[in-house]
């Protein structure tokens, strides 16, 4: 007979080699399996371990070793102010990205009917969090993929978001004529093949569709600031997520296209993550 602890401390020590928060891990995948926070784990850990919990609980810390995702084995991921359904269809939403979000929430004025487009959605954390905080704007958010369109879709009825429609289309292939955008976001595939991160902590089991880019990473970043001028209204903007090594080729990339008022910022780790640029008259 094990209390919550005892399984909490087990679990640490299991993942120590694999793992470089192995208590915040053992204590994630706790909460999950019992459905109570932390501080009922403080309080109550040492409670005897129901057998159903202790089952559920040892499998999850066997697949959290081999690598897994804690996102994936839990099934969510928290990003900006939205909880999201994740899996393997799609990348596991990240801190850096909600950089990108916020220089777009910049540009995109409060209680004015807008256009927005995202680009490559996958779990919809980008057009969500742009849609939640701009409710009278209309944002078309595509994928390439079935499966994250179709994880994107629930993640909108989980959060009750309802200003947001999708589409599947490899990048701007779908849009026809449609009415152009006040502001483009994407967050695109842009490691590249070779890249040794990749065979390295969670990036072993996401998608390599919404990871891997040809030409140095830069081949969907190129089509896309490239295209995004025939969608963009007058004066609309264009926001990429892109790699800390990619500034330079990307700011290139808008000044060749019609872009000014080029601004990088950087993410929490202060690195150069997203680049954007307005339209010439």
């Amino acid at each position: 007979m094990l209390t919550y602890k005892a399984l909490l401390d087990d679990a640490s020590k299991l993942l120590y080699e694999s793992s470089d928060t192995p208590r915040i891990d053992a204590e994630v995948l706790m909460q999950h399996v019992i459905g109570q926070p932390l501080a009922w784990l403080i309080a109550y850990g040492d409670t005897i371990a129901t057998a159903d919990h202790v089952k559920a609980f040892c499998q999850l810390a066997d697949a959290r070793k081999e690598g897994n995702p804690i996102a994936y084995l839990t099934g969510s991921r928290d990003f900006w102010s939205l909880t999201l359904k994740v899996n393997e269809h799609v990348l596991i939403p990240r801190p850096d990205t909600e950089t990108l979000v916020e220089e777009a929430l910049q540009r995109l004025p409060k209680d004015s009917e807008l256009a927005v487009l995202d680009l490559g959605t996958g779990s919809g954390a980008i057009a969500l969090s742009l849609a939640k905080e701009r409710p009278q704007a209309r944002v078309l958010a595509i994928d390439s993929e079935a499966g994250a369109l179709g994880v994107a879709r629930e993640n909108a009825d989980l959060n009750n978001i309802d200003n947001v429609e999708f589409l599947l289309s490899n990048w701007f292939d779908a849009l026809g004529d449609r009415q152009a955008f006040n502001l483009i976001a994407a967050n695109p595939p842009y490691v590249e093949p070779d890249d040794p991160h990749l065979q390295r902590g969670d990036l072993r089991f996401e998608p390599d569709s919404a990871l891997i880019a040809n030409g140095h990473g830069l081949s969907d970043l190129s089509r896309i600031i490239e295209t995004a001028p025939q969608y963009l209204s007058v004066q609309g903007f264009l926001i990429v997520e892109h790699g800390y090594n990619q500034a330079q080729d990307v700011a290139a990339l808008f000044h060749a296209n019609g872009f000014d008022e080029i601004t990088l910022f950087t993410d929490i780790n202060d690195l150069p993550r997203c680049t954007i640029g307005r339209l010439h008259d």
